[in-house]
């Protein structure tokens, strides 16, 4: 019984070792003849040196122009015939016999050998991908970043004492950061969740950093993703787009607060070519200029207004205002993306209007489009 059993097992073992071997060869079968010489497979270049007619094939084996072995195969050979320090082997399959003419190809004129040929596949060392993927494009401050990082082997052998180390710039978690796998083997992966929040302090700098070493260190590899937020105001800005030299034009300006934290914004805003303005008209500004510094609440909303005048008829592009913004040590700098013209009809004489009556629009704070 205990013989019965050590025989089953020693048959186990070489089937595995059969399977495995097999998962690291690259194996063709081809037909060699006079008229057909020579094979290349995998750099190697197998051309036939001779027959001897009664199933025997000799082959010379080169590689870099230069012959680095020699076998002879026969007909059904059981066992492979190695070559070059055992990384390729070859065996005969059917080969001309002149006493067996209908086995394969006839002899003299034209013999033939069927032959199967294997190359010792080349094997990628173990490398390491590693991913992070996000839950989102972009936040909103103080909402739950959540990140998955997912290490995977895709090598051909396995991957040992592997070390993943997880970090962040501007966010921090009570979650794990390091990681240990003793082994992830070929094609295999794991991945790990973690929940981040934005520091108090907002760097200008939000990423997420990974970090793999294996093989006792040997090897290692480092990715990162940045972080993007929503920017932290958003800005509209609406004028009088019609009127003439006598009219006033009327100019508003709104800031938005996208966040959930207090942001310090620098607005300044500039006067079309030609335009000038109406003094003590610039809301909340005592300086007469259209400069404004202010803290904006969360969800908080502020809005600016002014007057200008020309005397020059013409059509004006609307210039766009820019804003400083700071939360933390962020620093944004934001120009909403618009284009828009103010048009002034000129302003024509009493007696010229009655004899060529003209519709002037009238210059209200209503005729005004708002921008995005």
């Amino acid at each position: 019984m205990r013989t019965a059993l050590a025989v089953i097992l020693f048959l186990m073992i070489i089937n595995n070792s059969n399977a495995i071997s097999d998962h690291e060869w690259d194996e063709t079968t081809c037909i060699l003849s006079y008229s057909n010489p020579l094979i290349i497979k995998d750099g190697y270049t197998l051309t036939v040196a001779d027959f001897d007619g009664y199933g025997k094939v000799h082959i010379n084996i080169s590689r870099d122009g230069e012959v680095i072995d020699s076998v002879a195969l026969k007909n059904n050979e059981a066992n492979w015939v190695s070559a070059d320090n055992g990384n390729i082997k070859l065996k005969g399959l059917r080969i001309t016999d002149q006493e067996k003419l209908s086995w394969i190809g006839n002899w003299p004129d034209d013999p033939k050998a069927e032959i199967t040929i294997k190359t010792k596949r080349e094997q990628t060392l173990s490398r390491i991908s590693i991913e992070i993927d996000m839950d989102d494009e972009e936040y909103i401050l103080d909402e739950i970043v959540t990140v998955k990082v997912i290490i995977k082997n895709v090598g051909e052998i396995d991957a040992n004492d592997v070390h993943l180390s997880v970090s962040a710039n501007g966010l921090h978690t009570n979650d794990e950061l390091e990681y240990m796998f003793n082994k992830i083997n070929d094609g295999a992966s794991h991945s790990k969740t973690l929940k981040f929040r934005f520091n108090r302090m907002l760097s200008e700098n939000l990423s997420i950093y990974a970090n793999a070493t294996w093989d006792k260190e040997q090897y290692n590899i480092s990715t990162s993703e940045k972080i993007d937020i929503k920017p932290l105001v958003s800005i509209t800005k609406s004028m009088t787009l019609f009127g003439n030299q006598t009219a006033t034009y009327f100019t508003s300006i709104g800031v938005v607060n996208n966040q959930a934290r207090t942001v310090h914004v620098i607005l300044a805003d500039v006067l079309p070519m030609g335009f000038t303005l109406v003094n003590d008209s610039v809301t909340d500004n005592n300086n007469n200029n259209l400069v404004w510094e202010f803290d904006i609440e969360p969800d908080g909303t502020i809005s600016f207004s002014y007057e200008s005048v020309t005397s020059r008829p013409a059509v004006y592009r609307v210039s766009r205002p820019h804003a400083k913004c700071i939360s933390g040590e962020k620093v944004e700098f934001i120009t909403p993306d618009y284009s828009t013209f103010v048009t002034v009809h000129e302003c024509r004489p009493d007696h010229e209007r009655r004899r060529n009556p003209v519709v002037t629009p009238a210059a209200t704070p209503a005729a005004t489009q708002s921008v995005p």
